[in-house]
C-alpha cells in the first residue's frame, strides 16, 4: 500500500500477472498470498452466454491457439490451457476465490458484453460478493449505467480514445455518468504532460471523483500517482509491497 497521508489499496493486475498466468485462479490466489489488497480481473462472454474471466475476445495471446470467444462454447473454452495447466475461470469461480474483505475491480469488456448482460451479471455478483468489496469498471459507459442505477460502485476507464478528445470531453463524459472512480493509465502523465494531467485531476476531483491508476509497476510510476491515488493496480505485487523500497517514502 502507498502511504501518502492516506492508504491506497493495491490490486494485482489480472491476478498476479508478472509471475503467473493472467486472469487465472492461480494468479488470483497468489496475489492475495503475496499481500495484495485485491485484484483487477476482466469479464467476457462465450458463444453460449457464459461469463468468463479473460481480457481478450480471443484466446490466441494467452494460449497460443486460435479461437474467438464469440464462436466458442464454455465447454470448448474450458479445454484451453492458458499456462501451467490453468483454465479460464467462470465468474462464479473467480468470486469464490476472493477472500472476505478483499477487493475486486471487475472490468466489463465491450467486445462481447452488452447492456442486456448487466442484470444476469449482477445476479451472479449479488450472492457471491459484498458490494463494499467490489467495483464494476469499463471503458464503455453503456455497460456502467445499469450498474450505477443498481447502486454499485463504478469506475470509468479513461483510455487513449477518450484522452485524445481533450479535457473537455473527459469532463463531459464524467458529468454524464458520475462514476465514483476514474480509472486512469499511469501513462496519462506522459500523454497529456504533467501540468495538464494535474489540472485534469484537480477538475475531476472537484466533481467528487476518486482515482484508480493502472498499471503502476515502477518507482517512477508510484512517484507520479502517490499524491492522487485511491487505488493502484500493478503487475508487480511483491515489488510494490516491499516496505524498504524508496517509493513508499517518495524519496
Amino acid at each position: 500500500m502507498i502511504k501518502n497521508g492516506k492508504t491506497a489499496l493495491l490490486l494485482g493486475h489480472r491476478g498476479y500477472r508478472a509471475r503467473f498466468p493472467e486472469n487465472t485462479l492461480l494468479g488470483v490466489r497468489k496475489a492475495f498470498e503475496f499481500g495484495a489488497d485485491g485484484v483487477e480481473c476482466d469479464l467476457q462472454k462465450t458463444s453460449d452466454d457464459r461469463y468468463v474471466v479473460i481480457h481478450d475476445p480471443s484466446v490466441e495471446r494467452v494460449a497460443g491457439v486460435a479461437g474467438e470467444l464469440q464462436s466458442l462454447t464454455f465447454d470448448q473454452l474450458r479445454r484451453v490451457d492458458v499456462g501451467g495447466g490453468e483454465r479460464i475461470p467462470k465468474l462464479s469461480e473467480l468470486l469464490a476465490a476472493i477472500p472476505r474483505g478483499k477487493y475486486l475491480d471487475l472490468e466489463l469488456k465491450g467486445e462481447t458484453l452488452a447492456e442486456t448482460d448487466c442484470a444476469p451479471i449482477a445476479s451472479i455478483l449479488s450472492s457471491l460478493i459484498d458490494r463494499t468489496d467490489l467495483m464494476i469498471s469499463s471503458f464503455e459507459p453503456r455497460l456502467l449505467f445499469p450498474f450505477k442505477s443498481m447502486g454499485y460502485t463504478i469506475g470509468l476507464l479513461v483510455g487513449e480514445r477518450l484522452m485524445s478528445r481533450g479535457i473537455a470531453s473527459v469532463a463531459a463524459e464524467v458529468l454524464a455518468l458520475r462514476p465514483q472512480y476514474l480509472n486512469l493509465p499511469v501513462g496519462i502523465f506522459s500523454a497529456l504532460g504533467t501540468g495538464r494531467s494535474r489540472l485534469l485531476l484537480r477538475l475531476l476531483r472537484a466533481f467528487g471523483a476518486r482515482f484508480l491508476f493502472w498499471t503502476v509497476n515502477t518507482v517512477e510510476d508510484v512517484r507520479l500517482v502517490m499524491d492522487q491515488a485511491n487505488i493502484v493496480v500493478t503487475d508487480e505485487v511483491e515489488k510494490m509491497l516491499q516496505p524498504r523500497n524508496p517509493q513508499w517514502s517518495g524519496s
